[in-house]
C-alpha cells in the first residue's frame, strides 16, 4: 500500500479545513492516506477537529510562509521516496469520486509534479487553467490589474507546462526531497512557479491532466491594492524574476479566465 500525504497550512482556515477533507478516506484503494494539518495560528478548535477526523496536527507557534509551512510538513511526514506528497490549499475542495484515478494517473505517466484542471466555483462554470508557461516579465501586472493570465495555456489540453499552480500539486515524494523543497525565500505566491522551474532545470518531468479537477475557490487577496498580500506577491515576483530573469517581455496565450 502506498502512502499519500496531504499537506495543508492553516492560517485561521479552520472552518474551510473542517469542511473541505472530511470525506477523504483513511484508505481509498491500495492508497493510505493521511492529512497533515500545520496551523500558524495555534487554534485549540482546529487541533480538535483534526483529531476527531484523524488528522496529524502540529503548531509550534511559528509563523511561515506558504513554502515553509509545506517544507515542515514534507519533513514531518517521514515519507519513503516512492510515496506521494501533496501540496494542497484548505479552500480547496478534491473530487473523492476521482481520486484514486488522479492518484493512479499519477504514477502511471511517472511524473514528478502532478496538476490537474481547476474550477473557480462549485457550479463549475469558471476556471484557471494550471497549464502554463513561465511568465514574461509584464505578464504578471496583465494579471493582476486586468486579471488576463497571458501565462496560462488551454486548460483542456493535456500537456507538459512549464509550472503549475501551488493550490494543487502532486509531487513524488522523491522528487520534492531533491529539492529540497520549497524555497522559502517566498513567503506567499511564486513559490510554485520556482519549485518547478527548478525541476525543469533538474530535467524532471511536469504533467498536466484536465481529465481530473478540484475547485478552488480563491480569494484573490493577492490582487487587493495596498494589501499585506499584495506586497507579498509583488516582492515574491521581484525575487522570482531576479533568481530567473524573464526571457521575453510579454505574453501571447490566454484562454479561459
Amino acid at each position: 500500500m502506498k502512502n499519500v500525504v496531504i499537506s495543508i497550512a492553516s492560517h485561521h482556515d479552520t472552518e474551510l479545513i473542517g469542511e473541505n477533507f472530511k470525506h477523504i478516506p483513511q484508505v481509498l484503494g491500495k492508497y493510505r492516506i493521511q492529512i497533515l494539518v500545520i496551523d500558524n495560528t495555534n487554534d485549540i478548535l482546529l487541533k480538535n477537529i483534526c483529531q476527531n477526523n484523524g488528522y496529524s496536527y502540529y503548531s509550534d507557534e511559528y509563523t511561515r510562509g506558504y513554502g515553509g509551512n509545506n517544507n515542515r510538513n514534507f519533513e514531518l511526514s517521514n515519507l519513503e521516496d516512492d510515496d506521494v506528497f501533496i501540496v494542497c490549499n484548505p479552500d480547496v475542495i478534491i473530487q473523492v469520486d476521482n481520486f484514486e484515478k488522479l492518484l493512479d494517473s499519477f504514477l502511471g505517466e511517472d511524473a514528478d509534479i502532478f496538476g490537474v484542471k481547476v474550477f473557480e466555483s462549485k457550479d463549475l462554470l469558471t476556471f484557471s487553467s494550471h497549464n502554463r508557461s513561465f511568465p514574461c516579465l509584464f505578464d504578471p501586472i496583465v494579471s493582476l490589474i486586468f486579471r488576463k493570465k497571458l501565462f496560462a495555456k488551454d486548460a483542456d489540453e493535456h500537456g507538459h507546462p512549464d509550472w503549475i499552480g501551488g493550490a494543487f500539486m502532486v509531487f513524488k515524494a522523491s522528487s520534492f526531497k531533491y529539492l529540497q523543497g520549497f524555497d522559502d525565500k517566498y513567503f506567499m505566491y511564486y513559490e510554485d512557479t520556482d519549485i518547478c522551474h527548478r525541476a525543469l532545470k533538474a530535467g524532471m518531468k511536469i504533467v498536466y491532466n484536465p481529465d481530473f479537477f478540484i475547485v478552488h475557490e480563491a480569494k484573490r487577496a493577492g490582487r487587493k491594492l495596498f494589501s499585506k498580500n499584495f506586497y507579498w506577491n509583488l516582492t515574491s515576483m521581484l525575487k522570482y524574476f531576479l533568481t530567473f530573469p524573464p526571457k521575453c517581455i510579454l505574453g501571447k496565450n490566454y484562454f479561459g479566465k
